[in-house]
Order: structure tokens, then sequence, then C-alpha cells
């Protein structure tokens, strides 16, 4: 008797485009299927998989590297470990990719490796879009990389955009991928069923724009000058010099700090705080509240070109509150 295969969503999108939104709204409001996730960070110090709704024992996160290119064999791994888990009856996964990971060696994985095929199947590549930062980041060869092999675009935060921007921002996006569906929102928040269930992935399709896929002839190469740095400490922040901090940050160098994001422990405050950033874009908001015996630490991460990362930890830690100060944080080396 054939097992039924398990479908596979790929979600893509340049660093900031609302990737994680968009994974928690699917998973918040499937109607009870069983998901599991893989996130991949470009980072050392991990973030997103902290912040996805789904049971913990559901969720891998595969950091400091791409997906794509030097840790393809832990995206393998992951997907094993969460097929061969006796204890969850898996009906679907979700693979989301870091901001910089190009699809195409991502795809390849699961069209090359012989056991997985005969497990799972791809039913989609999603790639978001942010709106808001498009005109800055469409000569980035990863963001129309990841646009090129979309089934589906999701063109996010058009609230951000004037109405009359986005016929022609949807122009250069069919230029670029002419057979995509295209779909426009708000905070990643669509139709369930737009998504999941909608079996859009042609491998005739993918051979048209990447004739050597399943030869591994695919060319890719990470722009070198865009790096990540992170920062950790157990020390409670004092919210106003962060805040004041990371306003005059972005006002001195948010060309080039492309993405920042975190877990804030605050001084006096009951729930995590969760802090997001692309380019001059800031958005903070309360989270969970700390369990009672639950180590509280502030993670950030950085993302850009030519970072200064002894600056940039410097800065984060000086926000520390004075009355917690304890000679216990540390930069992430």
């Amino acid at each position: 008797m054939l097992l039924k295969k398990i479908p596979v969503t790929v979600i893509t999108g340049f660093l900031g485009a609302g990737k994680t939104t968009l994974v928690n709204h699917l998973l918040t409001h499937n109607t009870g299927a069983n998901i599991g996730v893989i996130v991949n960070e470009f980072g050392e110090v991990g973030i997103d998989g902290e912040l996805i709704v789904a049971d913990e024992e559901a969720v891998i996160e595969i950091r400091n590297g791409c997906i794509c290119c030097t840790v393809r064999t832990d995206l393998v791994a992951g997907v094993k470990v969460l097929l061969e888990r006796s204890d969850i009856k898996l009906d679907r996964l979700i693979i989301e990719t870091s901001g910089l990971a190009d699809p195409a060696p991502v795809l390849q994985t699961f069209l090359a490796d012989t056991d997985l095929l005969n497990r799972v199947e791809l039913e989609s590549v999603v790639t978001l879009v942010d709106a808001a930062n498009f005109q800055r980041q469409i000569d980035d060869g990863i963001a129309r990389e990841q646009i090129g092999f979309a089934d589906l675009i999701v063109l996010n935060k058009i609230d951000l955009l004037n109405t009359d921007g986005i016929a022609p921002l949807e122009r250069v996006l069919r230029a670029i991928n002419p057979v995509a569906t295209i779909i426009r929102t708000n905070n990643s928040e669509m139709a369930v069923d737009t998504l999941l269930g909608v079996h859009r992935f042609s491998l005739p399709n993918l051979l048209a724009i990447e004739p050597g896929i399943l030869e591994d002839e695919h060319d890719h190469e990470h722009d070198n000058s865009i790096t990540s740095c992170a920062v950790e400490t157990s020390n409670a922040l004092d919210p106003d010099c962060f805040n004041r901090w990371v306003n005059q940050l972005v006002q001195r160098q948010g060309q080039n700090i492309m993405r920042m994001k975190g877990v804030l422990n605050f001084h006096g405050e009951a729930r995590q705080f969760y802090f997001h950033s692309v380019h001059m874009l800031l958005d903070a908001k309360p989270g969970r509240r700390w369990q009672s015996a639950e180590a509280r630490q502030s993670r950030f991460v950085f993302i850009g070109r030519h970072l200064d990362s002894a600056g940039l930890q410097r800065g984060f830690l000086d926000c520390v509150h004075e009355i917690s100060r304890r000679p216990v944080a540390q930069p992430v080396l």
C-alpha cells in the first residue's frame, strides 16, 4: 500500500518581509491539521523559532547559515526527525527559509533525496514581498531569485504603500515571474485555504527556470558583504534607554542595517517584548508573560552590510537598566 505523501510548503522572502508572521497566521487559523515547522536563521542566535506558535515539539530551528548552502544536510535531517517522531502524526510541513536563502537549492534538496521523494511532496513555494521596502531590495539578486521561483507571491504590507503604487509594483513582479499567482496582504493575513491545500508547484515550470537543478548545477553564492551579529544579556533593559538608542541607530545606520529582531526583557515588565525592524521601519509589541521559573534573557540580532559588530553589541548592552547591572552580559562571539 502506498503511503500518502506529506505536503511541504516552502516560505521564502527577503529580510523582514513577514515570513514568521505568515507562519504563525497559518498555524493559528488552520483547521486542526498537525503541522511541523522548520525555521532557518541566518545568524547564530535564534529568534524566529521562539516566536512560532506551534507546539515546540513540532518545531526545528536551524541556525548560523542558510539551508540553501552551508546547512542543507541539516534541512534533510530536520525533516526526517519530524517525520520519524512517533508521538506526532504530521499532516503537513512548512519550511521557513532565511531571508537570504536562494530557494533553488532548497527545492533541489527535496527533489534529489530519494527517501524524501517517497515521503513528502512539494505543494507550493510561497514568496513574501515587502511592499514598503521593495524598491530598495529589488536589485538584490537573492530577492529576485526568491520572486522568480515562487508559485505564489504574497505582496505584503500594502497598507504602507500608496494605492496608486501597487499596480506598478505588481508589473515589476510579473516581469520577473509571469506565471505565479499574486495576492495582496497586510500583516501577512490571508485565508488559510488560499495557501495550504492548493497544489501549485510544477516541476516543468521549475526546469524551465533552472534546467540544471536536478543535476546540482545551480550557481549560488551569498553576498559576502551581508553579515550578522548578535548579543545576549540576562540583565534587564531600560526601555527608555533602548528606545532612544535604537531610534538614533536607525537614523545613523538604517541604510546598512537591513534587519534587526529580538526578544527583550525590560525592567519592571512582566511580559516579553518582541522587536522587529526593516531598514528605517521599527516595530515592538508585547508578547507572552515570562514564566516564574524561566530565565529572563534578552536576545538581539543585527543583519546588514559592513556591520560594526563590537559597536552594535556595546550600544545594546549600554541599555541595561542601572539597577539590573551585573557582570554577566556578554556579546555573542
